[in-house]
């Protein structure tokens, strides 16, 4: 069987086709829109279980089918109907998870066996848990559908897990408050919505994380989990090294000042190796870092209400005088100038 007409670039963040299929199929009811938007994206192997192709293209194709049907909220609403195949034997691998906890864990964890290029998080505070998601290439800005399809999506496998006896305190968006949405939002999230936020990110009490697995099978999980682990080799092998370590850069490790030797640990190389191994692609963890600084800020930047001074907490500077410095470097002028040149 030949290869998808889209063939990923090297070092280009990529999605399994099965997060697609599912999707395609969720749709299914519009045969011929789903159809012609796989054409226009020269996506021919839907069938093939171990494709991949660009992350971007899967974005845009969402986006593109939710104009065509002029289904505003198409990701929030095939969230409802998803299941564990939205992301294949990573989400099979979750409702086999001992807990709550392992199971969000592991989807973080493995995430990159079917996705590239994304971030998701378990945080805890206190009282008070969340998981984050978000696509880390900030040039996929127009991407609504993506983020709200993953929320809704890991929100629905939430409640399979503990059997619908589960409750959110908060939903956030990083994008725009869309028009005229408020009633979907309320019946698939039952929570308070706040958008233009830092993440995507699902709230709830911590106390849920305890809720045990209401299917879990102790011989079916080591199998799930050898072959996700397979997969995720296969991919490290076709990721250059630079990207392995850009990976590692999420918005949250940029604030909290995370440097070469976090870095390294995360890969299970020495900080020693990490250098040795970026001057052989003759790239330097500093440049790869002042990079992933650089695209924040260009986002950060862009949103009118967020004040210069979190911004800077946001990067990882002790004081706005630093970033101010780094915007100088980075774009010629001042965050403020920067900003207003922005409209």
């Amino acid at each position: 069987m030949n290869d998808p007409t889209q063939k990923p670039k090297r070092n280009e963040a990529t999605i399994s086709i099965q997060i697609i299929a599912a999707l395609v199929e969720a749709i299914g009811d519009h045969r011929e829109i789903t159809d012609a938007g796989m054409r226009r994206f020269d996506l021919l192997e839907i069938d093939s279980p171990t494709a991949r192709v660009p992350l971007h293209i899967f974005v845009e194709l969402f986006e593109w089918l939710a104009k065509r049907m002029d289904r505003s909220c198409l990701g929030l609403e095939l969230s409802e109907r998803g299941g564990p195949q939205t992301v294949g034997a990573v989400g099979y691998l979750f409702l086999e998870s001992k807990n709550l906890e392992a199971a969000l864990t592991n989807l973080g964890r493995y995430l990159f066996a079917v996705q590239e290029g994304s971030r998701f998080h378990l945080g805890i505070e206190g009282e008070y848990a969340y998981v984050d998601y978000g696509i880390l290439d900030d040039k996929i800005s127009d991407r609504r559908q993506d983020s709200e399809y993953s929320i809704g999506s890991t929100w629905n496998l939430i409640k399979q897990f503990t059997g619908n006896t589960c409750q959110l305190t908060m939903v956030e968006f990083e994008h725009e408050k869309p028009p005229n949405t408020a009633t979907v939002f309320r019946r698939v999230f039952g929570a308070p919505v706040l958008f233009r936020r830092r993440a995507n990110r699902l709230h709830f009490r911590t106390e849920l994380l305890e809720s045990p697995s209401r299917s879990g099978d102790p011989f079916l999980f080591p199998i799930l989990e050898a072959h996700i682990l397979s997969s995720i080799d296969q991919n490290k092998r076709d990721q250059s090294f630079i990207e392995q370590v850009k990976s590692q850069l999420t918005h949250d490790a940029l604030a909290e000042g995370m440097r070469a030797r976090e870095v390294a640990a995360q890969l299970g190389i020495s900080e020693a190796t990490l250098h040795r191994r970026l001057k052989k692609e003759q790239m330097s963890f500093k440049n790869i870092h002042d990079e992933a600084s650089r695209s924040l800020a260009s986002l950060l930047i862009s949103r009118p209400s967020l004040p210069i001074a979190a911004i800077a907490r946001r990067l990882g500077f002790s004081e706005t005088a630093a970033l101010t410095r780094a915007f100088y470097r980075w774009f010629g002028k001042s965050p403020r100038e920067h900003r207003k040149s922005l409209g």
